[in-house]
């Protein structure tokens, strides 16, 4: 994956382009669902995958499409958009999704995506907490967002799309 060309460079007050470090950047992996631009944090994806055959798993939560093979580990693949409540018609079966390997390395997950975007560095001080709301997406699974030139990066937060519900209301 290459660096995408909406990187942000630091500006001072001047509004003259400054040089950074890399630790005053943070990198995400960008994807899109419908017209929603969304970013992970490089750390939390392990590996990008194009489409995987997904088995259904009858009586999952509705926002598992199933679980997928992944070099003979089995993975739950979950819907991106039926996840974070996206109207969308995610049982189409005929539909071919982008897999983000996220979470742990002993149990990773499958995120269901459209389309694969870019890695982008992105200057931290870039980087602010989400508004109040965002059309159709549960601000529970929102940590962070990124106002780019032509478009909205919004910065998932791994851990809530990882627990299941009912772990969130055991509290962990």
């Amino acid at each position: 994956m290459s660096l995408n060309n909406e990187t942000l460079p630091a500006v001072n007050k001047k509004g003259n382009v400054v040089e950074m470090s890399m630790a005053d950047t943070s990198q995400f992996v960008t994807f899109y669902y419908d017209k929603h631009f969304f970013g992970l944090p490089i750390d939390d994806v392990i590996e990008i995958n194009k489409a995987l055959d997904v088995t259904p798993v009858p009586m999952a939560p509705e926002y598992v499409s199933g679980v997928v093979n992944l070099r003979g580990q089995i993975l739950t693949a979950i819907n991106l958009a039926s996840r974070i409540g996206l109207s969308c018609d995610c049982k189409d079966e005929k539909r071919e999704y982008n897999n983000v390997i996220m979470g742990n390395r002993e149990e990773p997950v499958s995120l269901l995506v459209e389309r694969i975007g870019d890695v982008m560095s992105i200057p931290t001080e870039k980087v602010e907490p989400p508004p109040d709301m965002i059309e159709g997406i549960d601000l529970k699974y929102v940590d962070q967002v990124c106002k780019l030139d032509s478009k909205l990066l919004i910065i998932l937060n791994s851990n809530a799309l990882e627990r299941s519900e009912e772990t969130k209301k055991n509290g962990s």
